[in-house]
């Protein structure tokens, strides 16, 4: 009687043992996929801080432009979302960052309307603007093969035009993004031709690249860190500002 007393008593240590080791991979797993999801969620959070302006008594002036608009919706996504509209959604958001650095801002478009190539570099003149901002989403023929993000800067390729596009491109990276496609200058055609926005323009001027609507992983990227993306162009901005505008 007591030997199978003993031998129960052995079979249920087994099974709680065997129990318990189940249950310790489950939580293993759990505390791998929380980590994980934390991860991405927190990603970019050290460049959330608003960078501000080092002078608060100067007045310095970026022109943020949307690119296209109206009748004109530039690149279609994969999900079939326009150009015009991811790149008025994201300039409106950058607005928002810089003036609350301290930046006056202009904007070459506010709504869905159709603006003239010329005139947003007219506007920019204008205001006598310290800085041009163009804000662009990429598209290629092929679905999903390429993907990143990546600034075009004057064909001359200043040191200031490189260290404002490096700048912003260093803060878009610590938000995450599917790959960085580097400062390129001129035109993808010819770099010694310059974009219209970029050639008419009296300031340091660029055009950002914001991922291609083409990939799927960038049109994800995009709509899930529209907000980080807005705060670290702007940072990006400011600290440019702060080390070569006067």
């Amino acid at each position: 009687m007591s030997k199978r007393k003993k031998k129960m008593t052995v079979k249920q240590l087994r099974a709680l043992v065997a129990f318990l080791v189940v249950i310790n991979i489950i939580l293993l797993i759990c505390v791998l996929v929380l980590g994980i999801f934390l991860a991405k969620a927190n990603s970019g959070k050290a460049r959330q801080q608003t960078v501000r302006l080092k002078k608060a008594n100067d007045t310095y002036t970026v022109c943020v432009d949307a690119g296209h608009g109206g009748s004109d919706v530039g690149a279609v996504g994969l999900d079939g979302s326009y150009e015009k509209d991811d790149n008025l959604r994201l300039a409106l958001k950058v607005a928002d960052a810089l003036e609350k650095s301290g930046v006056n801002v202009v904007l070459t478009r506010s709504d869905d309307s159709d603006t003239q190539l010329a005139s947003r570099s007219v506007i920019a003149n204008k205001a006598k603007a310290d800085l041009f901002v163009s804000l662009h989403r990429n598209s290629t023929a092929t679905a999903n093969t390429t993907k990143g993000i990546e600034i075009w800067i004057h064909s001359s390729g200043s040191e200031r035009s490189y260290a404002a596009a490096d700048d912003i491109l260093t803060n878009l990276e610590e938000v995450g993004i599917t790959d960085n496609r580097g400062v390129r200058i001129g035109t993808q055609g010819d770099s010694d031709d310059d974009y219209a926005v970029i050639r008419d323009t009296d300031m340091t001027s660029m055009i950002i690249e914001m991922g291609f609507m083409t990939s799927q992983d960038d049109l994800d990227y995009f709509n899930e860190n529209i907000e980080n993306y807005a705060k670290a162009i702007s940072n990006g901005i400011v600290e440019w500002l702060n080390e070569y505008v006067e």
